[in-house]
């Protein structure tokens, strides 16, 4: 719960899907991540540098369109980690691990209009734009791209 009270209560961290969050909805976020463990067994996951295990961020999966076997990506980091190369990084192995493990036939990934810098993360990640789509949170449409699964083939 430290971790996400300072991820999660960051303005510059969430500014892009609806926060500062307060210490409530930062509970219940909390709790909804954990909640999809249990029923998905995929989450968002804690990123930490390996050389020091300092507090990174956070990437991972939660459900999209369940039916069709689509999850969509998502990573969030503590500005100072910024421009770095950690959300790539994590994130291919978060997509790798979705097709492998879960069989995913393609992951979704979403972003803020003005979040250039997640576009050309979710560009560098190998997505191709799909669609608008409404975001709830902030009550306006984003856009989102699709990534088609990694046949066995090409493994």
């Amino acid at each position: 719960m430290p971790l996400a009270q300072q991820l999660w209560g960051d303005l510059e961290v969430t500014k892009f899907f609806g926060g500062p969050f307060s210490e409530d909805e930062i509970r219940k976020r909390f709790k909804r991540e954990r909640a999809r463990r249990m029923v998905h067994g995929f989450q968002y996951w804690i990123i930490e540098l390996l050389a020091t295990g300092e507090f990174v961020g956070v990437c991972g999966l939660r459900p999209y369109r369940p039916a069709e076997d689509i999850m969509e990506l998502g990573f969030h980091l503590l500005p100072k980690f910024w421009g770095q190369g950690l959300a790539t990084e994590a994130a291919r192995a978060v997509i790798l691990y979705a097709f492998d493990k879960y069989s995913a036939k393609k992951l979704a990934a979403g972003h803020h209009p003005e979040n250039l810098t997640s576009k050309k993360v979710i560009d560098k990640l190998g997505f191709n734009y799909s669609h608008q789509e409404n975001f709830p949170e902030l009550g306006m449409d984003i856009s989102y791209y699709l990534l088609e699964g990694i046949s066995q083939e090409k493994k």
